[in-house]
């Protein structure tokens, strides 16, 4: 039975390829994690079912946004261009002579720009808002600064406008696979299919980490200033 997108991206290899690769590469220095950290971020890739969270949100924020702006980084340096990349070795082979072509180029050139605007805004917003309640927390802020900083943001704000980035993601998977309903796949649009796919599982690691790790970390912090 050939294995499918999830049954690849468990794989020990390319387990810990995903997950390492992008500390290693980020900027020019690499991001060092605790040990124990790295594990709970591999069994959560492994099977976020039932995931324990409480056993990773002992670790502190700052190590939390530590590797989410290193995964932010290595999305936008690396996934998407390797993508992409697959993308223009197909038009340079198909050309216009293929009717799937034009659609995924389209739906891609939209869904990249989306998702590079969505990472912008949670490097410009969202993490400086958290980097500021943990400043707060340590005393590190005026009480005038901190009461200004709860009545202009807060992470409900934040999380409202939280779009589902990996859902516009599987559309490609959806138009690739309606048209494998009526004839053989070419093998780079399999590929693509492939690296499309294993994206999409990565941004739904992505987004548990932040929504049931980060998330009730900052808001926790929210409580300690608002007395709560």
């Amino acid at each position: 039975m050939k294995p499918n997108a999830h049954d690849e991206l468990i794989n020990g290899s390319l387990l810990h390829q995903s997950v390492t690769e992008r500390l290693d590469t980020a900027e020019a220095n690499p991001v060092a994690l605790d040990n124990e950290l790295l594990e709970l971020i591999f069994d959560l890739y492994d099977d976020d079912r039932d995931f324990p969270y409480q056993k990773i949100r002992k670790f502190s924020i700052g190590e939390i946004l530590t590797y989410l702006q290193a995964t932010h980084r290595y999305y936008l340096t690396k996934k998407l261009p390797e993508i992409e990349q697959s993308l223009l070795h197909i038009f340079s082979r198909y050309g216009k002579t293929h009717e799937l072509l034009a659609e995924l180029c389209f739906f891609f050139n939209d869904y990249k720009n989306d998702l590079i605007e969505h990472v912008k805004m949670e490097e410009r917003e969202f993490f400086p808002y958290i980097k500021r309640l943990v400043k707060a927390v340590q005393g590190d802020m005026p009480k005038e600064e901190i009461a200004e900083l709860l009545a202009t943001a807060s992470i409900a704000q934040f999380t409202d406008h939280h779009d589902s980035i990996e859902d516009e993601l599987k559309e490609v998977s959806i138009i690739i696979k309606r048209y494998s309903e009526y004839e053989t796949t070419p093998l780079p649009y399999r590929v693509f299919l492939n690296q499309v796919e294993l994206f999409e599982l990565e941004l739904r690691k992505h987004a548990i980490i932040e929504d049931h790790v980060l998330v009730p970390m900052a808001e926790e912090l929210e409580k300690k200033l608002r007395g709560q």
